[in-house]
């Protein structure tokens, strides 16, 4: 039974304009652009969609951090401990850290929402 009427997110999303065009408002402004470099972001976002081949440990500086923070919103809000903190706070500005605090926030609940309709974690 399908899920939804549509192949993809674009096209499901099109079945309520208001979704569809806060969604576009999102991708635009938080996940496609900000203060944060869009390179970081997408890693962050690899991350989340179970990326096999990323590895924590293998990255240092702003790229681990980044990692790390993403791990712990999505997976364990415990690791954003005093010491995560103190290092995001040593490599990122505080509205970078809304940035891509938010733009992790929302891929998560994207990459969820998308596996819960049928479609893989990442796509248009």
């Amino acid at each position: 039974m399908p899920r939804l009427a549509g192949r993809t997110g674009d096209e499901i999303r099109a079945l309520q304009p208001a979704a569809r065009e806060a969604w576009a408002e999102i991708e635009g402004s938080v996940l496609r652009a900000g203060l944060v470099d869009q390179t970081l972001k997408e890693l962050c976002f690899r991350f989340l969609a179970n990326d096999d081949t990323l590895e924590i440990e293998r990255f240092a500086g702003r790229e681990r951090a980044a990692l790390e923070w993403t791990q712990a919103i999505a997976f364990d809000s415990e690791k954003a401990d005093d010491a995560l903190w103190s290092r995001l706070h040593t490599l990122f500005s505080e509205p970078e850290l809304v940035d891509l605090g938010c733009a992790i926030g929302f891929e998560l609940g994207r990459q969820h929402w998308r596996r819960s309709v049928g479609l893989p974690a990442r796509g248009a």
